[in-house]
């Protein structure tokens, strides 16, 4: 399912009057369907009562369609035009015509009785074409209802978000319910973790298909997400899957490389190989019955012995599909050296994927992406991320999909960038959107968990570094959402996770069968 920009959606209603289909009739599908979808969430409009907050542009006539619809399914409908609106104002008489009643320019005091006594308040107040901040007069009429609405639902985005960004204004209008129309817009869907959208629900206007088909964005759905996974024959052998190398670990940080080889096996890769340095080899050797082990050379204090430890791992990487570098290696200068020796010595064949400490390594190294030349993948948080591009965590934050996009292009790499709703950016400029928004997610060993996926699925799908990126995200947050499921946001943790990943790729397999 395509995502789309405020000035994609604005070509898309071109194209759909190119095909025969008018802007006018499109708002009548929205408001149409608005209006379904608030009657599903009241249980029906008998003695029900409906506040509509309209504004300026086609967002509030979408809102006066809605109202329209509801008022002849019998419930009472009331609409506060919070700005002037166009004169004469066919959508605004329609509605009147069938009992709707308007209330021009209300005060604080009106709509927050308004909001306090209705069953549901419809935001229909600023749509995509919002670019300004809010400004304070509308601000305070979105606050009286914001502290008194009951149950609030946005048409199209709440008031108040950038449909690029996904930024919030402040004196933005939170929902509860947020109806997308026709095609979801990327800040919206980018934005999913902050609260501001509750439940999402996409609403069909009659948008004719394959208008979006050349646009480079997608919502990353259950049906995409099927269509990913590697097909399994059934005369194969555990070398028609893959052989997935971890490379990771140190003194503070045994259990890092173990959750990712767990779950590197756990994605159907053939075979999984350990490589940590002798000292932490001795402390986990056995604990997964499945790995591989390759202790690595360390001098005579326990550090990495960088050029020996190099030269070792890189013996066996020459016979590997896919390499992940990175869980739990720390920070110390010998690991530096060792990150950086492996960077700039890896088989050109072969993908890897860079990840936590590995990526604040080479974030000092000059020019490390073209040292990089396997088709790379890099797994960063915010935080990494804001050291790779040297700027701030803050302006990462501000817009995450642009941050992603320039990463990608910029270091020539599928870039995963993790936070709720995870970005997936091809070089190419292609992005994909996680559905996933977990705060038991948000804890130490999640991330190692999804590098460990994301290796694995990419021994099996090598030449396709950002599809493997996909899949693994998808499965990664369903393992997670499993987990919640049996343990709690509070109680699930990173084992949890890897537990649940064969139930999420079982569930995969259902819905493609």
């Amino acid at each position: 399912m395509k995502a789309v920009t405020a000035d994609q959606m604005r070509a898309i209603e071109g194209r759909c009057v190119d095909a025969g289909v008018s802007l006018d009739t499109l708002m009548e599908n929205a408001g149409r369907s608005i209006a379904e979808a608030v009657l599903s969430r009241l249980g029906g409009a008998y003695r029900k009562s409906v506040v509509v907050l309209v504004g300026p542009g086609n967002n509030g006539s979408d809102g006066y369609v809605a109202a329209r619809h509801l008022a002849k399914r019998g419930a009472t409908v009331v609409a506060f035009n919070l700005t002037k609106r166009p004169d004469p104002d066919n959508k605004r008489e329609l509605a009147e015509a069938v009992g709707v009643q308007v209330v021009e320019r209300p005060g604080e005091t009106a709509l927050a009785d308004a909001s306090a006594h209705s069953d549901i308040v419809i935001d229909a107040v600023l749509g995509t074409g919002r670019a300004r901040p809010i400004n304070q007069d509308i601000a305070r009429l979105l606050r009286a209802v914001g502290d008194n609405a009951r149950n609030i639902v946005a048409v199209d985005i709440p008031t108040g978000m950038n449909a690029d960004t996904g930024e919030f204004d402040p004196n933005g209008l939170r929902a509860d319910l947020t109806l997308m129309l026709g095609l979801p817009k990327i800040g919206l869907l980018a934005a999913a973790g902050q609260g501001v959208c509750g439940e999402l629900r996409l609403l069909d206007i009659g948008i004719p298909g394959g208008l979006a088909d050349d646009f480079m964005t997608e919502a990353l759905t259950t049906e995409l997400a099927c269509g990913l996974l590697p097909l399994r024959s059934g005369d194969s052998n555990k070398g028609s899957f893959g052989r997935t190398l971890v490379s990771g670990g140190s003194a503070n940080y045994l259990g890092a490389p173990q959750l990712a080889a767990k779950a590197a096996l756990r994605s159907g890769t053939g075979l999984v190989f350990l490589a940590t340095g002798q000292p932490v080899y001795q402390l986990i050797a056995g604990r997964i019955d499945e790995a591989i082990y390759l202790p690595l050379p360390v001098n005579e204090t326990g550090a990495w012995d960088a050029k020996a430890a190099c030269s070792e791992l890189l013996f066996h990487v020459s016979g590997m599909d896919s390499v992940l570098i990175g869980p739990g290696l720390g920070q110390s200068s010998s690991t530096v050296q060792f990150v950086e020796q492996l960077v700039r010595n890896l088989p050109e064949t072969i993908p890897v994927v860079l990840d936590a400490d590995a990526l604040n390594i080479i974030a000092r190294m000059h020019s490390w992406s073209d040292l990089l030349k396997p088709p790379a993948v890099i797994t960063p948080h915010p935080g990494e991320m804001s050291r790779l591009l040297g700027c701030s965590v803050a302006e990462v934050q501000e817009d995450r999909v642009a941050a992603a996009l320039d990463a990608a292009g910029k270091f020539d790499v599928t870039v995963v960038l993790k936070g709720a709703a995870t970005l997936i950016a091809a070089p190419d400029g292609r992005l994909r959107i996680s559905p996933w928004v977990n705060s038991g997610l948000a804890k130490a060993g999640t991330g190692d968990v999804l590098a460990g996926l994301l290796a694995g699925l990419l021994a099996q799908m090598p030449g396709s570094p950002f599809d493997a990126a996909s899949l693994a995200v998808y499965v990664h947050g369903l393992a997670g959402d499993i987990a919640r499921k049996l343990h709690g946001d509070r109680g699930m943790t990173a084992i949890d996770v890897v537990s649940a990943v064969p139930y999420a790729f079982m569930e995969l397999e259902k819905n493609s069968s």
